[in-house]
């Protein structure tokens, strides 16, 4: 089951090459943003981004079920100027299960879209 992709870009601010792995977690709000910003007029209704322990993250929700987003740059790419980066998703309030809804294989294919449809995007993958 999908929970993570990842893909490289230079869109967003990557951070310094020598800050310390706690200082990962700042990054990523111009990325949550940039996503949220292109997922308009769609069935989904996002959040504003706030930080959590790995980057920032958003809710979204469509027909009664909750959703979490979670944007994090990969460390070792820190100050590069083509960062990984990933987005999480995950369940609110739970963990996903095998028989998860048709709403979220379309949140998924939400975010593999609006990575596919950037020309700044590349390497796109996905991983449980």
């Amino acid at each position: 089951m999908k929970t993570q992709i990842s893909f490289m870009t230079s869109l967003f601010k990557s951070g310094e090459r020598k800050q310390d792995a706690a200082s990962d977690r700042l990054l990523g709000e111009d990325l949550a943003l940039w996503f949220a910003g292109r997922s308009k007029d769609v069935e989904f209704a996002f959040g504003t981004p706030v930080q959590s322990q790995t980057g920032w993250s958003e809710s979204a929700s469509a027909a009664g079920e909750e959703f979490t987003l979670g944007f994090e740059i990969v460390h070792g790419s820190v100050g590069s100027d083509y960062a990984e980066w990933n987005i999480n998703i995950g369940k609110a309030g739970r963990m996903f299960t095998a028989k998860d809804s048709e709403i979220r294989s379309r949140l998924c294919d939400h975010v593999h879209n609006v990575l596919r449809d950037s020309r700044h995007v590349r390497e796109i993958q996905w991983a449980d």
